[in-house]
């Protein structure tokens, strides 16, 4: 009969442990940065001197950094997809 060598599994617990950590500090990035995107679109809008109401879009700033916000989840999203595509070849 022919004897199989088998190796025992290794599991770097440093490696582990740091790409773990890494992800969650990612992730709270995103959803902080996504929510906070989401708070700036939706805050209270002046209301119109004129009493009708209240303006139908964010201020600028508001506007502003909302945009910010998702670009900065979009480029933390793309750059989790180079991440996983440039592994995989």
């Amino acid at each position: 009969m022919r004897e199989e060598k088998t190796e025992a599994m290794h599991i770097d617990w440093d490696a582990l442990a740091a790409v773990c950590a890494t992800s969650l500090t990612v992730v709270i990035l995103l959803v902080g940065a996504f929510s906070f995107g989401l708070a700036a679109l939706t805050r209270p809008r002046k209301e119109q001197p004129s009493g009708a109401g209240r303006t139908g879009t964010a201020d600028v700033p508001a506007k502003a950094t909302a945009v910010l916000c998702f670009a900065i989840c979009a480029a933390l999203a793309c750059y989790g997809i180079v991440l996983i595509v440039s592994q995989s070849r």
